[in-house]
């Protein structure tokens, strides 16, 4: 268990924390991304975890380590059948002997989200699989009626986002501010990072506030607007802040709430949605590109989300809507995943979803 952090100051009775992460992620100058009056900086979140790295390890740092997920039962969790958070999970559930139950829905089958996939069946975990998101309440039934009480699994929201895993976020914006403090880049004016849960902005808007530092925190959605707005993001934040006022959250702060907190700092908030495209986790052009001029300078990005968030990033720089230092924070879990995958993990991908993937045009063997 982890002990002191960055939040230590600010809570009298902090919550337990596993040490799955290497933090704090370093910070790196990206000059192929600089524009007239704008210098971009990297936060390499995607390096906290040899295993399985990305921002989804510091939520899970926290959520593991305490009630109701710090047992010995199975996880069940949401997410598309590439979902970062499901391989997250079940990576590090494995290496703790646990195992994932996942309800999920079908994604555009790019060799992305296929790896993802193979990797979930390689640890083990079951799978219980329908088209699309509408259609999960499906998924759930199914899995109620297929497993006895004793044997279901404890519920996780989707992207492992509550107000305690948020936590893993706030430190990380206080991690940032003492790498400000420490002269490891300027204080930024801007921070882009993509949204979908909406733990990872919100942790890090609050955290930026506790630091003092003012920032403006470009949320780059990869949902739909049906699925990712304004309401969902205060909802988010006030559950996080809750979560901080429940770990002893000094009292002048506690007093704030989170508008006071973050308006006290200057730290503000926007949504983008004009890089999700025809829809959660489909390809658009510019995420594409996005990432193919990633990989010249040394970052490996997907097309879910982080590609799609430094296309906002980008299009904001060629406008001149965004100058000074600008910070893009790297959520994806860029590690080599070849090492989990099992040979003939394809036998255990159920049947009705491997007949999905084929139509869409995936290369699965034929099952035997």
């Amino acid at each position: 268990m982890k002990r002191e952090h960055h939040l230590s100051p600010f809570l009298r009775n902090p919550p337990a924390r596993l040490d799955l992460a290497s933090l704090p992620t370093p910070v790196e100058r990206a000059p192929w991304l600089d524009a007239p009056g704008a210098a971009v900086y990297v936060k390499r979140d995607d390096q906290t975890s040899r295993l399985y790295g990305g921002g989804k390890v510091r939520k899970l740092e926290w959520l593991l380590a305490n009630p109701p997920y710090d047992d010995r039962r199975p996880i069940v969790s949401v997410g598309g059948i590439g979902s970062h958070h499901l391989v997250a999970l079940a990576l590090h559930l494995q290496a703790q002997g646990r195992e994932l139950h996942a309800w999920v829905f079908d994604q555009v089958p790019t060799r992305h989200t296929l790896d993802d996939l193979a990797v979930l069946l390689s640890t083990g975990a079951k799978l219980w699989a329908v088209p699309t998101r509408p259609a999960l309440p499906l998924a759930w039934l199914a899995y109620r009626t297929w497993n006895r009480p004793e044997q279901a699994g404890v519920y996780m929201p989707p992207g492992g986002t509550t107000g305690l895993a948020c936590l893993g976020f706030v430190e990380a914006g206080l991690e940032l501010a003492q790498q400000v403090k420490d002269g490891v880049l300027p204080a930024p004016q801007a921070l882009y990072v993509t949204g979908g849960t909406c733990g990872s902005c919100c942790g890090l808007a609050l955290g930026l506030a506790l630091a003092g530092l003012p920032v403006r925190v470009r949320v780059v959605s990869a949902l739909e607007r049906l699925y990712l707005g304004t309401t969902l993001l205060k909802r988010t934040l006030g559950q996080a802040f809750a979560a901080l006022v429940r770990a002893g959250l000094r009292p002048e702060l506690a007093a704030l709430g989170p508008a006071g907190l973050l308006a006290r700092a200057g730290v503000t908030w926007s949504i983008d949605h004009s890089q999700v495209g025809s829809g959660y986790a489909v390809p658009t052009a510019a995420g594409e590109e996005a990432v193919a001029l990633a990989a010249s300078g040394g970052l490996s990005l997907e097309t879910t989300y982080t590609g799609k968030c430094l296309a906002a990033l980008r299009r904001d720089l060629a406008a001149g809507a965004v100058s000074g230092p600008v910070v893009f924070w790297d959520t994806h879990g860029a590690n080599d995943l070849r090492q989990h995958i099992v040979p003939g993990w394809e036998a255990r991908v159920p049947m009705a979803l491997r007949r999905r993937l084929i139509r869409a045009g995936a290369a699965l063997p034929a099952a035997t």
